[in-house]
């Protein structure tokens, strides 16, 4: 239970495995990207990069009804209610398989499509083009989807309940398989991005049969049965009230990317490869905020459920603090040693130049996005989802997708002026984030909507 006990200590605990998780989840796509760097072609590299970004996009729309079951799910527990703990979780499952069913479809039907329409660059001097190699590694993953979904509905249960450190043990050794099996089909085999695509599956594959031991050995705190697996249409309102503006902030946010990736793409091969090798190296910080935002969205959630919002409001305070005092130093490393730093994940020289030119201005987004994403995170456990994903969708399509085409188009422009719309448009967010607590939360408003949600439970 995160109900008690003292918030700075409670906060990282439970932080702290989230974070590891992350990393190494995060390694999953690093080591894809180091291996294919040093024993593939930059078209590997650039298919691999652009068909994990679809993938990701794909898969995001439906994240946001998991997200919001597990907000709905640590409100429960936190108010000591098994019974409706259990329909939660019985019906996130019922809406994870659904996802998984439909995203696996509009891989298949769409993905060729999709491929085409970022602008992944094609074959050249005979040699097979980025955009197979994107194709061959998005059919693959598309298999591993459902290991994910498994994998990913029993480590959100635990942490929803208080258990972050399970699900790190799950990460660290499905990583472990990828590092081994990336060696095996990338660097032994010389299958590029569909060896790294293989490797990732078997990975998923064995950290969702991990899991599932686990809850075998280790039963929850309370009893799900088959019955609750039928769709209950209070729990499913509760689900999709939370989880629907989540799931659509995902898209728009995805899809600002993907236009992005499309931008950089019309660049030239080498800038398509930098933005993969970028987007891996700035994935592993970005880890560090986003689990933090996590675990206070589950302890808010929890202490709201419970009927005690000042434990939230002080667990907020305490993330930001901590966000800042990680996200300074990393700017700097980045912002004056770019160089070196993506050099550990390319080989190629015109690959390393245009990611470090990419990386000084992307770093400057460590500060702002810290910050951002405590305020999301507790936000979505207070049940203001839908500002949330208002916020992010405006600085996503007004912010950082008209600065990034308008910095593309300067005479001479590089990966430097592109990638300066990213801290734009999080700064951009963080000011809406402001304004709006002034207007509409300050003076005990905040602790109003809290106490609302605390009494309605969902």
């Amino acid at each position: 239970m995160l109900t008690e006990g003292p918030v700075w200590r409670l906060m990282l605990s439970f932080s702290l495995p989230l974070m590891l998780s992350s990393i190494f989840q995060q390694l999953y796509g690093a080591v894809n990207i180091v291996f294919l760097g040093r024993f593939a072609s930059a078209e590997a590299l650039a298919g691999a990069g652009n068909g994990s970004t679809l993938i990701y996009a794909l898969n995001s729309m439906f994240l946001g009804l998991s997200t919001g079951g597990m907000i709905v799910l640590g409100r429960f527990f936190g108010a000591k209610d098994d019974e409706r703990s259990a329909k939660t979780v019985g019906n996130v499952i019922l809406l994870q398989a659904a996802a998984v069913a439909l995203t696996m479809g509009l891989i298949f039907v769409f993905g060729k499509a999709l491929i085409r329409l970022i602008n992944v660059p094609g074959a050249g001097g005979g040699s097979v083009g980025a955009d197979t190699e994107a194709w061959n590694y998005m059919r693959i993953c598309a298999f591993g989807l459902i290991f994910n979904a498994g994998y990913n509905i029993v480590s959100s249960v635990l942490r929803a309940i208080g258990n972050s450190a399970a699900p790190m043990v799950f990460v660290v050794v499905s990583c472990c398989v990828n590092v081994l099996l990336d060696y095996v089909f990338v660097g032994v085999l010389r299958r590029g991005a569909s060896g790294a695509a293989t490797a990732t599956v078997i990975a998923q594959a064995a950290s969702f049969l991990l899991s599932m031991l686990y809850l075998f050995w280790r039963k929850l705190p309370f009893s799900v049965k088959l019955s609750d697996l039928r769709p209950s249409r209070n729990t499913m309102v509760s689900i999709f009230k939370l989880g629907l503006p989540i799931s659509l902030q995902s898209i728009l946010n995805i899809l600002s990317f993907t236009v992005i990736a499309a931008i950089i793409n019309g660049m030239g091969l080498f800038y398509s490869a930098a933005n993969g090798v970028v987007n891996n190296l700035m994935n592993f910080y970005f880890v560090i905020p986003i689990a933090i935002g996590q675990a206070l969205s589950a302890f808010s959630a929890q202490n709201i459920g419970a009927g005690k919002p000042d434990r939230a409001k002080q667990g907020l305070r305490i993330c930001i603090i901590a966000s800042l005092a990680i996200a300074v130093p990393c700017t700097v490393l980045a912002s004056f040693w770019p160089t070196p730093i993506a050099s550990l994940l390319a080989s190629d020289p015109d690959v390393i130049t245009a990611s470090a030119q990419f990386l000084i201005p992307y770093s400057w987004d460590c500060i702002f996005v810290g910050c951002v994403f405590c305020i999301n995170g507790f936000l979505n456990s207070c049940g203001l989802t839908a500002f949330v994903a208002a916020h992010e969708t405006a600085a996503a399509f007004l912010v950082r997708i008209p600065v990034t085409w308008l910095m593309s188009r300067v005479a001479g422009a590089t990966l430097f002026h592109v990638g300066i719309g990213t801290p734009a448009a999080t700064l951009a967010s963080l000011i809406i984030c402001f304004v709006y607590y002034k207007v509409r939360l300050s003076r005990g408003r905040l602790s109003s909507v809290m106490s609302a949600m605390s009494g309605s439970g969902a």
